[in-house]
Order: structure tokens, then sequence, then C-alpha cells
């Protein structure tokens, strides 16, 4: 199984690759903070994962968005599973009272996810 997971580094999707390592999948994980990529990465390299390639990105960069697209393609080749878990638990308070703090979230959590790519 070959499995492409973004926002690799969340609980969810470490908890849900497990499961899919211990089947042997292949994986290529997206996350923004390379420490906790390495981390989750060499945690399903142990519980029996084939492949685990690791993509560093903040998602909020739509430029790279076709390089992440382009890594997988060449990596995998075939997709079975995209596992989309990134994004932010905002503060609603902060977000009502601050313009940048919305926008800052609505594209954490909503343009980054809608990307064309």
């Amino acid at each position: 199984m070959k499995v492409l997971i973004v926002g690799a580094t969340s609980s969810i999707a470490h908890e849900t690759a497990k499961l899919f390592a211990s089947d042997g999948a292949e994986f290529v994980l997206v996350a923004r903070n390379m420490e906790k990529l390495h981390a989750v990465a060499a945690d399903l390299r142990v519980r029996g994962a084939q492949r685990v390639e690791e993509f560093c990105m903040d998602l909020n960069d739509l430029e790279l968005h076709q390089h992440c697209i382009d890594t997988v393609r060449c990596t995998l080749h075939d997709l079975d599973i995209a596992f989309i878990a990134h994004g932010s638990l905002s503060n609603q308070q902060e977000c009502q009272e601050s313009t940048t703090k919305l926008v800052n979230e609505f594209y954490t959590n909503c343009l980054s996810t809608l990307s064309p790519v």
C-alpha cells in the first residue's frame, strides 16, 4: 500500500500511519517540523514500513504544493491513500479580534487544503 500523509506529525496521522506500517506500507510523510517528522518516520520504520520518505514544508506556501505532488509521484509512482491531517486549532477570540490571525488560520485550515494542484 502506498500512502501520502499530509500533516504526518499530528497525533491522529501518526496513530493511523502505525496501522499502515504494520502492513508494510510505503509512505511519503509531509509536515512542517523536521525534527518531529524524523521521529515519526523512524517510528514507522521500526513498525514495519517498507519505505518512508520525508518532505518538510509549510503547507501555507502554496508555491511548494506542485513540488510536493511531483515528489510523491516520483517516489511512490502510484498512490492508494492520501490522508490529509494538517491544520491548526485556532483561538476563536483571537480570530475575532485580529484580521491577520483570521486570515492566517483561513490559509492553514482552508486554502492550503483546497490548493488546485
